[in-house]
């Protein structure tokens, strides 16, 4: 499946972390002009050294103004925006009584807001083209959260709202060819994590929801490249694969 258009200009954010890094030169290698978003400037300056189609640009997306700020650069480094991975987050470790509600508030504000905001940029042009491909980086940590990662846990289930949301109030018949969706790695080695995949394997996984064509999936959570249907029953879950064959 292929995309359409004849310039794709995707913008990543959390550029700088390893999944994010790997994808921001892979995507440089499938011949995508990439607008590298992150906070660490000197990662993005040497990730920009490593490819001509790499822009960086610093900005804490959770701040509307500098969200804003970067899509303002992107777009002058590389036309419009085409192609959205909005990756960026934090995964805070601490109890919630030992740090106070701090800590949730900061997650929720760059997990979610973060997110909000990066998709309030991006959707208006691509809803004027009728082109456009969002993924979202979620997980399912909130179905059972982990003792001292409540504020990541929370964040990240708000996403699953957010994400099916915004997929659906868009009009599927005046812009069938927007496509939001929700994807979820599963374990990868990273500042987060210690085991699990190589962040270079991200890439295969990803890639069908970016390249797909107007026929693709829209407001759906993949984990791993598998549909994930987040709270279908088990008697429902039967019923649907029993129907369709």
């Amino acid at each position: 499946m292929t995309t359409v258009g004849t310039s794709k200009h995707i913008l990543i954010t959390g550029a700088t972390g390893g999944i994010g890094s790997a994808l921001t030169r892979q995507f440089a290698e499938a011949s995508f002009k990439v607008s590298a978003i992150g906070r660490n400037a000197q990662a993005l300056s040497d990730l920009a050294d490593k490819h001509g189609a790499i822009a960086g640009f610093a900005a804490d997306m959770a701040d509307r103004q500098l969200a804003a700020q970067a899509f303002k650069q992107a777009r002058e480094a590389h036309g419009p925006v085409t192609h959205v991975i909005a990756a960026a987050a934090i995964y805070p470790k601490a109890h919630f009584l030992d740090e106070g509600a701090e800590q949730l508030e900061h997650a929720l504000q760059t997990n979610v807001m973060g997110v909000a905001n990066t998709l309030h940029e991006a959707l208006p042009e691509m809803l004027e083209r009728n082109f456009g491909r969002v993924v979202v980086f979620g997980s399912l940590a909130d179905l059972n959260p982990l003792p001292g990662s409540i504020a990541y846990s929370v964040s990240k289930g708000a996403l699953h709202s957010l994400v099916r949301g915004i997929a659906g109030e868009i009009d599927r018949d005046r812009y069938p060819n927007v496509l939001v969706n929700e994807f979820n790695p599963g374990a990868t080695r990273t500042a987060m994590s210690d085991h699990g995949h190589d962040p270079d394997e991200i890439f295969g996984m990803l890639a069908p929801l970016i390249e797909c064509d107007m026929e693709g999936p829209h407001g759906r959570f993949f984990q791993e490249g598998r549909e994930v249907r987040i709270g279908e029953s088990w008697k429902a879950a039967i019923k649907r694969v029993v129907l369709r064959s």
